[in-house]
């Protein structure tokens, strides 16, 4: 999040801007929008790891993404996927526990996160990374994804993803919702907060429009797999509501919702850490 100066200084920014150069505060939210803060953020409660073996993951032409892979290359595969300014570093009390039990685990840093490149991160290079991720490692038990991820992979399964289960921690799935609480808080003008998101589907037209015809379009999807959803109740970021909206779409889907644990303190819980193990397991 922006430190509370931060904030105070893009708001003026943009009550000036938008009123005398609207086509410049269009372009300049996208930007805020699209190039994330602090993306090599570290987990303060991070649990130490063995040294990962690293690889890339081909994406787009000239442009690959730093992969991660820990475990036995025998053993049955999960993919970790992280959400928006954080690294792969965010999940490891989930890496610990899988490689405890006998899975190998696989993540990778998205566009302009960690360690992996890219001049732009959006929602459809995100889609694109988990597909490509897949396409370099093979059919894995589970994707575990985390808030942004989460809009990712719903956005992803629209053309198939080779996964048996999936495990959403605090997933996005109103993704235009999203954007308009942010700029709100910012204060940004939501007329100019639509024209942006006009802006970022013609910035990156081919790769939006494999996924669907529109905001809402792309993130309908009919995949099919077990999926369990961890979600708090006091997640301040990504309301739970976002969460219940995708379990109206995806009826096969559980929600279990937990309390006190927010946004990103629900990835260090050891109970939702091992709720979602012993659902990989199936127990």
């Amino acid at each position: 999040m922006h430190h509370p100066l931060q904030v105070k200084l893009i708001r003026f920014y943009f009550w000036l801007v938008s009123a005398l150069f609207p086509k410049l505060a269009v372009y300049s939210a996208h930007r805020l929008f699209h190039y994330p803060i602090n993306s090599k953020r570290k987990n303060r409660n991070a649990l130490p790891l063995p040294e990962p073996e690293r690889f890339d993951i081909p994406l787009y032409e000239n442009m690959r993404l730093q992969g991660y892979r820990w475990g036995d290359t025998a053993h049955p595969k999960v993919l970790l996927v992280h959400g928006w300014s954080t690294t792969s570093q965010s999940m490891t009390h989930f890496t610990h526990a899988l490689l405890k039990h006998g899975y190998q685990v696989i993540s990778y840093d998205a566009l302009r996160h960690g360690d992996s490149h890219g001049t732009f991160s959006d929602l459809a290079s995100w889609a694109d990374s988990v597909r490509a991720a897949l396409a370099e490692v093979g059919e894995v038990e589970c994707i575990i994804v985390h808030s942004f991820g989460g809009a990712a992979v719903t956005v992803a399964s629209q053309l198939g993803l080779a996964t048996k289960k999936l495990a959403l921690i605090a997933p996005i799935h109103d993704i235009s919702a999203v954007a308009d609480n942010f700029a709100k808080h910012l204060g940004i003008p939501l007329d100019i907060v639509k024209q942006m998101r006009a802006y970022t589907w013609n910035h990156n037209k081919a790769n939006f429009e494999k996924y669907g015809k529109d905001w809402d379009d792309i993130v309908t999807s009919d995949f099919h797999v077990p999926t369990l959803i961890y979600h708090d109740k006091e997640d301040r970021e990504i309301p739970i509501m976002h969460s219940e909206h995708l379990c109206k779409k995806w009826t096969w889907a559980e929600l279990r919702p937990t309390e006190g644990l927010g946004h990103r303190k629900i990835l260090d819980d050891d109970a939702v850490v091992e709720g979602v193990v012993k659902f990989i397991q199936g127990v």
